[in-house]
């Protein structure tokens, strides 16, 4: 008897990285922990190596050439790949054009189909349409058919709610996080006024560098803390504001305090997060994010804005601190007592390697097998 099988339809996958790319991919390694075999159906990226050393199965098909019957292409090859290795359900990451694809070779095949925006797609305009008028019909009536969907926060299951999204096929899964590759073994606490065997002491941000994420308020912020020269502001990510962060950095003065480290990945993301006295996330939009549960697995305290969805998983003075939105002055005064008080740091740590632990792919991945165990069974509403 084989293995239950699942396959991940997503419209942009490795080798471009992104959080999509990282949550589809770890959630295949912990499919796979558990018994179950997932594959990847994906389109090609022209003039990049799309060769991949993962453990799973990676299909690409070519991105159609026609506007106007593209989305009715890629039913093609979803069907191909089907036929030849039949999987039990089809999850779409993204309403469309994945959830809308998979809404139409769930009727043709019978295969139960599961959609999990991951934020960007899901992005309402004034006059209340996603995209338009008319992909905003379509994307009604896919979640409308999807036998299951899932939303990475409550903010986002509301929006999908929203748009025709049943509430009783409709689920929060938050993201995970691989705690045990971020958790320290025996992290060092040095004085700020000393230097460590990684060098001075510093605070991190890690994510996208675009002007929604407020890394303008963090430059800002970090140019009011004195008394704390020797400490350091490192930004990790890449982003359309970079040149515009440097100029702001050179204009406030603190040029020579910041580090701007590009794209960081793997080990060296690790050893940056291990060794930063606290992580500040200016910003938070629909969920905590990835970057974030990091943070917390590895350790160190998270400054971040007051949310709702922030609130849930961040306990002010116990694992960081909530400021409100677009607050220099607020986010300063945080970062200034949390530079100052070592105690109060190694505290927050103890309390954030807690918290990590609920987000672990161990049990998130768990959440998605009984979705996807719920949808496999006959239904007399299917």
């Amino acid at each position: 008897m084989r293995k239950p099988r699942v396959c991940h339809f997503a419209y942009s996958f490795f080798p471009l990285v992104g959080g999509m790319e990282e949550v589809i991919h770890s959630l295949s390694i912990s499919m796979l922990d558990q018994g179950w075999e997932p594959l990847i159906f994906t389109p090609r990226l022209r003039g990049r190596d799309n060769r991949l050393q993962v453990p799973y199965r990676v299909f690409r098909f070519q991105r159609p050439s026609s506007r106007r019957f593209g989305l009715r292409q890629i039913l093609v090859p979803l069907l191909w790949d089907y036929f030849r290795r039949p999987f039990d359900v089809l999850h779409c990451h993204g309403v469309y054009p994945p959830g809308y694809v998979g809404a139409s070779f769930s009727r043709l095949t019978g295969v139960p189909f599961v959609i999990t925006p991951h934020g960007g797609d899901i992005k309402l305009t004034g006059q209340g349409f996603v995209i338009n008028r008319r992909v905003t019909a379509r994307i009604r009536k896919t979640l409308e058919r999807a036998h299951a969907v899932t939303a990475i926060s409550s903010i986002m299951r509301a929006r999908l709610l929203a748009l025709g999204a049943r509430d009783e096929r409709t689920h929060v899964v938050p993201n995970g996080v691989f705690s045990a590759q971020f958790r320290p073994s025996g992290k060092l606490y040095v004085s700020l006024q000393g230097k460590s065997p990684n060098g001075p002491p510093y605070v991190l941000y890690l994510g996208r560098l675009a002007a929604i994420k407020d890394v303008d308020i963090l430059l800002q912020a970090f140019s009011k803390i004195i008394g704390n020269e020797n400490v350091r502001l490192k930004i990790a990510g890449e982003g359309r504001e970079m040149d515009n962060l440097k100029e702001l950095a050179k204009g406030l003065g603190i040029a020579h305090r910041v580090d701007f480290l590009g794209m960081v990945r793997g080990e060296e993301k690790v050893h940056l997060l291990q060794n930063a006295l606290f992580f500040v996330s200016p910003r938070i939009i629909n969920n905590l994010g990835i970057a974030n549960l990091e943070a917390l697995s590895s350790g160190i305290p998270i400054i971040t804005t007051k949310t709702e969805e922030a609130q849930k998983v961040i306990k002010d003075g116990e694992n960081g601190f909530l400021v409100n939105q677009k607050s220099p002055e607020e986010l300063a005064a945080r970062m200034d007592l949390l530079l100052n008080d070592r105690g109060l740091r190694e505290h927050m740590s103890g309390k954030a390697l807690a918290t990590a632990s609920l987000f672990d792919w161990d049990n998130i991945v768990k959440d998605y097998i009984g979705i996807y165990e719920g949808v496999m069974r006959p239904k007399k509403d299917r």
